[in-house]
C-alpha cells in the first residue's frame, strides 16, 4: 500500500473511533496481497456501477430520515475491507478496490458487501449498543434477506441462470422455503453470492472453507456484536436468503425506540420483519452462533 493510499485511509478514520466496528471485516493485512494490475472479477467501471446500483435503492429510505448517502468509491485503495460511518445527516459507506479485486469476491458478492454496509445504517435491531449502527450479524442478514431482494428481485432471467450453478443441498433448502420458481431463483443467486464472501472470510481467518451443510453449532448466551466466524456468516447469509418474510425498506426497526434500541420492545419491532421461531419456522432465522432471541422459549 502506497504512502498516499495510507493517508487516504487515515483521513477516513480520523475523528471516528467507531469506524472499525462498522466494517465488514476486522482489521487485516490482506492489502499486502493486492495488485492493481491483477486480473480481477470486476473492472473499475463495474466496481462503481455495482455500488451505484445498490445505493440508489436506498436514497429514498435515507431521505425519510433526513439523511443523504455518501459513497467513497476508492478503487485504487488496497484496503481489503468496507466500512460505514455517520456524520450528522451524512450516512457514509467506504468501498475499497482492494476488497473488490480479491479473487474470492464475485460481482454479486461485492454487491452484498455494499448491502452489508448499508445494513449498518438501515438494518435496525440489534444495534451495537447505543450506537447508530446495526451490528455485524444483523447487517449480514439484512444484506441477503432485504437488500438482495431489492436489487435483484426483478432480474428474473439472470436469477434463473443460478439454477445450474448452485449445489444440490442449498438448492433443496431454497426449494423448501419457496413455492414460486422466481423466488427460488433469487434464493439460489443470493446463496451463491453469500458463499463468495464466506470464502474470503475463511481466508482471513485461516479457517476451512465453510459449507452450507455444516452450520456453526455455537449458541451464544447473548447477542454478539463482533464479526462472526466465516461459517457463522455463511449461515447468516443463507438464512437471510431463506426468509421470505416481507420487509418495509422505509423503516429501521428499533431505531431510537422509546424503550431503548436494545430493549425487548425493539426486538419485537424487529421480529415483525424477520423470520423467528414465533412464526413457526425452522428456517430463515438469525443463527444462534451470534443471535440470541428473547422472544422464544427454546433458548
Amino acid at each position: 500500500m502506497s504512502r498516499s493510499t495510507r493517508m487516504v485511509s487515515a483521513a477516513l478514520l480520523a475523528g471516528l473511533s467507531s469506524w472499525a466496528q462498522a466494517s465488514i471485516l476486522p482489521p487485516n493485512d490482506l492489502y499486502l496481497e493486492d495488485n492493481q494490475e491483477m486480473i480481477a472479477n470486476m473492472t473499475e467501471a463495474e466496481f462503481k456501477e455495482i455500488i451505484e446500483g445498490v445505493v440508489k435503492q436506498y436514497n429514498e429510505p435515507a431521505a425519510k430520515y433526513k439523511a443523504t448517502i455518501r459513497v467513497n468509491a476508492l478503487w485504487t485503495n488496497s484496503t481489503v475491507n468496507a466500512s460505514a460511518q455517520q456524520m450528522g445527516n451524512s450516512w457514509i459507506i467506504n468501498m475499497y478496490g482492494g476488497l473488490a479485486r480479491r479473487p474470492e469476491v464475485t460481482p454479486d458478492g461485492f454487491a452484498l458487501v455494499v448491502c452489508h454496509e448499508l445494513g449498518h445504517h438501515f438494518a435496525g435491531f440489534p444495534f451495537k449498543g447505543t450506537s447508530w449502527a446495526a451490528n455485524e450479524g444483523q447487517s449480514d442478514y439484512f444484506a441477503t434477506h432485504t437488500c438482495a431482494r431489492r436489487i435483484w428481485g426483478e432480474q428474473k432471467d439472470v436469477n434463473a441462470q443460478f439454477r445450474a450453478q448452485i449445489g444440490e443441498f442449498e438448492k433443496s433448502k431454497c426449494d423448501d422455503a419457496y413455492t414460486v420458481q422466481t423466488d427460488r431463483d433469487l434464493c439460489y443467486r443470493t446463496a451463491a453470492a453469500g458463499f463468495s464472501l464466506a470464502n474470503l472470510l475463511s481466508k482471513l481467518g485461516n479457517a476451512a472453507e465453510p459449507r452450507f451443510d455444516t452450520p456453526d453449532a455455537k449458541k451464544v448466551t447473548k447477542i454478539s456484536d463482533s464479526h462472526p466466524a466465516a461459517q457463522c456468516r455463511l449461515d447468516t447469509y443463507f438464512q437471510g436468503a431463506l426468509c421470505g418474510k416481507p420487509y418495509d425498506s422505509m423503516l429501521i426497526p428499533g431505531k431510537k425506540h422509546a424503550r431503548g434500541q436494545g430493549s425487548l420492545q425493539a426486538e419485537q419491532e424487529s421480529a415483525k420483519y424477520t423470520c423467528t421461531e414465533l412464526d413457526a419456522k425452522e428456517f430463515g432465522l438469525r443463527p444462534t452462533c451470534w443471535f440470541r432471541s428473547r422472544l422464544t422459549l427454546k433458548n
